[in-house]
């Protein structure tokens, strides 16, 4: 009799112990964040405690090849950025979403083969947004990053040439889809 309650005891300390266990894995979110119906990012989150979470977004800023007779312009743009979300319960459904998100960004340009322009952005923005979540392994989330961001040109015409911006802009209102695992 004593054998067979040590051995139920184990098995419930066992038991409780990969629920604890299970509860503790972090959450993982991938997504698509589209701003207006020409430019979008791939994002990632993961949990890194309750309601806190790493975000990654990387994103094609352009691509594209335009020519006329012997002449032909290549562009090529990438962006990057990381930051820590923090997510505050409004509801069961619905959380506020904030947090920094500093972030890289480069665009070249050749013309036949010749640099024409290459360029370097960097910000830090603040994550400010909503997410409604529809169903257990989906959410829908709105947001906006009002930036400072400095760019320079590095290299091409405008080579030495900067641009220092201070911006919020409701233009670039994005919307989230996004899928939690």
């Amino acid at each position: 009799m004593r054998n067979i309650l040590i051995i139920i005891f184990i098995t419930l300390g066992v038991t409780a112990g990969l629920k604890l266990e299970a509860q503790n894995v972090p959450r993982h979110e991938i997504g698509l964040r589209l701003t207006g119906l020409e430019d979008f990012d791939f994002i990632y989150k993961q949990e890194k405690a309750s309601q806190k979470f790493f975000r990654h977004r990387i994103g094609l800023i352009n691509f594209g090849v335009n020519g006329k007779d012997n002449n032909s312009v290549f562009e090529f743009g990438l962006g990057y950025a990381f930051g820590i979300e923090n997510r505050k319960v409004i509801n069961d459904k619905l959380k506020f979403i904030h947090g920094f998100e500093p972030r890289i960004l480069s665009q070249y340009r050749s013309m036949d083969g010749n640099t024409i322009g290459w360029g370097l952005q960097l910000g830090l923005g603040y994550v400010l947004g909503f997410q409604y979540d529809f169903a257990e392994s989906f959410y829908v989330g709105i947001e906006t990053i009002p930036a400072v961001t400095y760019a320079r040109e590095l290299e091409g015409q405008n080579k030495g040439a900067y641009n220092f911006d201070v911006g919020f802009n409701s233009s670039a209102v994005a919307l989230t889809l996004a899928y939690r695992f």
